[in-house]
């Protein structure tokens, strides 16, 4: 047993010296029994004395109640005290027995011995006969030889004092984590407490009392041996770690060597090892600091307040260790304030032997003046005999990182419990070993009563898979595994859940399966009836006539059907992800999305708007948008329609209206001149009888026969076309060149006017074009003879009819038309000739609409008008 153990044994045997000592005495002569008792009684006021008057008696009262010493007679009723000996070492065990009788002789002291009598003693103090054998530190009674009741009453005391000291002593072995076992000085294994019973892998009763190198062959040769035998010679304890490789177990390993021989403590470290886990346990020993860890030792002399600071504790604070006092103010003046109470606490539970040892996590100020939570770890290893702490060493760890990893943990777990959904770990059986708040209300519980219960979310997997993935899981086959159940839950009967599972893995090792699980009970009902009505509406979206498409609040095109590609000539899916406004020219984005975000659910929106095509035209649409629930999400359905034909008609019936004003204006104005110099000429006439006023007034009427045939042409030959063929455009400005200002009677217009009759026929025509043109030969003959006429009334002798890249020009080189009134030459009626009409530049501007052609005025080459026509089509 080392000092140390010596102290705790010498602090035990005082309490137990402080308790009552029972003793039964079962007397063989009422005489020698009534001496006894007085004299055992008499030695000390501890002592209470029980009687028996025989053998059967004195085991009725060791199995009734608790005894430290028995002292029997050997002339015993029944049966003699050495049978009662052996009786009660069956029933009890070590209790100290003293055999004190008047009958002694050497060979009942030899038998009384070989049943293992702690003392024996013959009344008549018969010094021949052998006596027990004595422990050490045995008390001398060679001052009590002529009375064998001091005698027997000093042996007593002896007897009971050692057996409360040692089962003290026992018991605090066999309470404590580590495993111990003595080892005498011949190597022979003396004791195992129950630690140490459990690891080795041999019975404990059979090993004691043998040499370890016999029993443990395997440690022959070891460093095991090397350091129990250098311990021994050397008398200095030793601490090592070992592997055993008969149990295989790793051990730390503390050996104390005294004059009696080894005490080990030895603490299987197996686990550690496996899971690389630094090892923070306190040695309870002289040894605290493990080597290789990160700490800082303390070691306080609780007497003088003297504490010793290594030079790491000092570095953990940054400062240098010549800077630290050492005495517990250094410490106590760098703790927390908040802290120090908790701490205090903790130093006194231990001190009063409440807790095996003193542990507190607290904030200490560093130099630099911040704060770094410490780790405290100690124990007092020495007491004084009236138990008191002396003195008392441990260490320090700084754990700041990890008190930020608490702290993240807890926000972590915090995240957790908020999330609307079901978080929970499994363990390998599909139990619940961690669950957050959210689980916890599905399932009507609170988390005590669900850790541990098997999860039925996995029964139900488990019940619907011919193979078992939650298995395939936690055997590493498979990471992940979702997908959806129906289940029946205390807050709710036949809910659908969606579920993800993923296979944790911590440090290398398995560590459970993660679970996330969220009720869509409703939302896959509405699912459901969404995708039911879908079915329904998919077939009117697929085959509908007009175009459709279905965009988001940002305008981005998700869907659209067949039509509307077509229509707009893109694939599919070029139009899915467009913006809205990159087929809608009229369209302004931030307009767009105020509209949109007005509508209500369910309202629809009407507009007319203009489109274009994959290729650059584009065409007039009607646009109804109406906001969805598309699953859950807001979105647009617009339903667009081509109204190019009805925007054509409105055109037509626009230009037939102002047609009729045209007519009107025409009848009401332009024919009231020539009618009314006709009706003064007349008069003229007839009131002077001069005839020459009759030539004037046929001048008016073939002034008003142009007039009228040219309101007929433009009547006529309005938007319409007759059919579109190719026509040389060469050819027909080559053949009516020498006769453009001929009877234009012949070009189908069937006004059968003569627009000869003021021409200049010295006005030449040069054509510089090539290819054909898709027209209505005869429109187009009227469109040209129109020109050239134009050309001759503003006193050009020159046209050029040319090619452009997209049409062809008529171009003169006649005085030209001022910029700032080009505009108004297309204008019915407007002329700036004496001869003209008006009308002849309206009516091409009408068979060059009626074309779809577009017709603009420019100057041209030679200072003279230049007509373009674009848009034209080649065959």
């Amino acid at each position: 047993m080392t000092k140390r153990d010596g102290q705790q044994s010498n602090a035990l045997a005082a309490d137990a010296r402080s308790e009552p000592a029972r003793v039964l005495l079962v007397a063989d002569e009422l005489a020698v029994g009534d001496r006894a008792a007085a004299g055992i009684e008499d030695r000390a006021d501890r002592f209470e004395v029980t009687r028996a008057e025989d053998a059967a008696e004195g085991l009725s009262v060791v199995d009734r109640k608790p005894v430290d010493c028995v002292v029997s007679g050997y002339d015993l009723p029944g049966m003699d005290g050495v049978e009662f000996l052996r009786t009660v070492r069956e029933r009890v065990g070590d209790l100290p027995f003293v055999l004190f009788t008047a009958r002694g002789s050497e060979a009942i002291a030899s038998e009384a011995v070989a049943a293992g009598v702690d003392e024996y003693l013959p009344v008549g103090g018969d010094n021949d006969a052998p006596d027990a054998p004595d422990a050490p530190d045995a008390p001398d009674d060679n001052e009590s030889n002529d009375d064998p009741y001091a005698t027997l009453a000093s042996r007593v005391d002896y007897a009971v004092s050692r057996s409360h000291t040692e089962r003290r002593v026992t018991e605090h072995l066999d309470r404590m984590t580590d495993a111990f076992c003595g080892i005498d000085e011949s190597w022979r294994l003396t004791y195992l407490n129950k630690r140490a019973a459990e690891l080795l892998p041999r019975d404990a009763e059979d090993l004691l009392g043998d040499q370890i190198w016999d029993r443990f062959r395997a440690l022959r040769g070891t460093e095991l041996e090397e350091q129990f035998r250098d311990a021994m010679a050397t008398g200095e304890p030793t601490a090592f770690e070992f592997h055993f490789a008969g149990p295989d177990l790793d051990l730390v390993i503390d050996a104390y060597p005294s004059d009696t021989g080894l005490s080990v403590y030895f603490r299987d470290v197996t686990e550690e090892k496996e899971r690389k886990r630094e090892l923070r346990e306190l040695s309870e020993r002289l040894r605290l600091a493990v080597e290789g860890a990160d700490a800082g030792v303390w070691d306080w002399n609780i007497r003088t307040d003297e504490v010793r600071f290594d030079e790491r504790w000092a570095s953990m604070l940054g400062y240098d260790r010549s800077e630290i006092a050492f005495d517990l103010a250094g410490w106590e003046e760098r703790v927390h304030p908040d802290d120090l109470s908790a701490v205090w606490s903790a130093l006194e539970a231990h001190f009063s032997g409440a807790t095996e040892q003193f542990q507190c996590d607290y904030r200490m100020e560093t130099k630099g003046g911040e704060w770094k939570w410490i780790r405290d770890r100690g124990r007092v290893v020495e007491r004084n005999d009236e138990g008191e702490p002396v003195r008392a060493v441990g260490i320090h760890i700084d754990v700041t990182e990890e008190k930020k990893r608490e702290r993240d943990l807890k926000r972590y777990r915090r995240l957790v419990d908020e999330l609307p959904d079901s978080v929970a770990v499994y363990d390998a059986d599909g139990r619940f070993s961690v669950v957050n708040d959210r689980i916890v209300d599905v399932y009507d519980s609170t988390p005590e009563e669900l850790i541990g219960r098997q999860s039925p979310l996995v029964a139900r997997l488990r019940e619907r898979s011919e193979d078992d993935p939650f298995a395939a899981l936690v055997a590493g086959d498979r990471e992940t595994l979702s997908g959806t159940v129906e289940l029946d839950f205390p807050v709710r009967s036949d809910a659908i859940v969606d579920f993800g599972f993923q296979r944790l893995v911590i440090d290398g090792e398995f560590d459970g399966v993660l679970g996330i699980a969220r009720d869509v009970t409703e939302k896959r009902r509405r699912q459901r009836d969404l995708e039911r009505t879908s079915a329904r509406l998919e077939a009117l979206y697929e085959d509908s006539p007009d175009m459709i498409n279905i965009h988001d609040e940002a305008g981005e095109i998700v869907d659209a059907n067949p039509v509307m590609a077509a229509e707009l000539g893109y694939d599919r899916e070029e139009i899915v992800e467009m913006d809205v406004w990159e087929i809608d020219t009229d369209m302004d984005p931030a307009e767009a999305i105020d509209v949109w975000q007005s509508l209500e659910m369910g309202e629809t929106h009407r507009l007319e708007t203009t489109f274009r095509r994959a290729d650059g035209t584009t065409f007039p649409v009607e646009v109804q948008i109406r906001r969805v629930d598309v699953q859950g999400e807001d979105r647009f359905l617009a339903t667009s329609r081509d109204i190019s034909e009805r925007k054509a008609y409105e055109r037509r019936i626009e230009r037939e209206n102002e047609r009729l004003d045209e007519f009107a204006s025409i009848v009401s104005h332009d024919l009231r001149n020539p009618l009314n110099v006709l009706s003064g000429y007349l008069r003229l006439a007839r009131e002077t009888g001069n005839e020459s006023y009759f030539e004037r007034c046929d001048t008016a009427l073939d002034e008003m026969e142009r007039l009228i045939a040219d309101v007929l042409t433009l009547a006529r030959q309005g938007d319409a076309v007759g059919s579109v063929d190719p026509v040389s455009l060469g050819e027909l400005a080559t053949r009516h060149a020498t006769d453009a200002f001929g009877s234009i009677g012949d070009d189908g217009g069937g006004d059968g006017a003569d627009a000869g009759d003021d021409a200049d026929d010295s006005v030449e025509v040069a054509v510089e074009t090539k290819g054909d043109v898709l027209a209505d030969p005869g429109r187009l003959k009227r469109l040209l003879q129109n020109l050239f006429r134009n050309a001759a009334e503003h006193g050009g002798d020159r046209v050029v009819v040319g090619d452009l890249s997209d049409g062809f020009y008529v171009a003169d080189n006649g005085p030209g038309i001022p910029e700032n009134r080009r505009d108004e030459v297309f204008e019915s009626g407007h002329t700036t000739s004496e001869s003209g009409t008006g009308f002849g530049l309206a009516i091409v501007e009408r068979i060059a609409e009626a074309h779809g052609w577009e017709v603009t005025l420019t100057a041209g080459a030679d200072g003279g008008a230049r007509f373009e026509f674009t848009g034209v089509e080649r065959p």
